[in-house]
């Protein structure tokens, strides 16, 4: 059994095969988000960066939910919490005490549709439906 990612084929749209493809690799080497450069705040339709500071007085396990995002990846502090989609199942990520530092923590949310308006950090999870 194999199990290959990617595009492994001809791709076409409304039937018609396309070609000239432009690739551009994102710097997403390990932890490493630093060659990443934010602008002035501004919501874009399709795929972007987006860039939030949270202050907490001491670590704790939490949960990160994103409402009104659409579908993406969420790093705490260059550590990879993981991905979400609003189509669920689980509609928090966990954060865990170790990632989290007392006072300034830095979260990057890579958006691939629609961004929502902000990020709650909750105490418990939200699976969604569970039943």
């Amino acid at each position: 059994m194999e199990d290959r990612k990617g595009i492994s084929g001809g791709v076409r749209i409304d039937g018609q095969y396309q070609f000239d493809w432009e690739i551009r690799p994102l710097p997403l080497t390990g932890t490493d988000l630093t060659a990443l450069r934010f602008g002035a705040a501004q919501a874009v339709e399709g795929p972007a960066f987006y860039r939030a500071e949270v202050e907490i007085p001491a670590p704790a396990d939490g949960f990160l939910a994103l409402p009104g995002w659409t579908k993406g990846q969420v790093w705490l502090n260059g550590f990879a919490l993981g991905r979400y989609w609003d189509r669920g199942p689980q509609r928090t990520l966990y954060a865990p005490a170790p990632v989290w530092r007392a006072g300034r923590n830095e979260l990057v949310i890579l958006e691939l549709h629609r961004p929502g308006e902000r990020v709650e950090i909750l105490d418990a999870a939200d699976l969604g439906p569970t039943g």
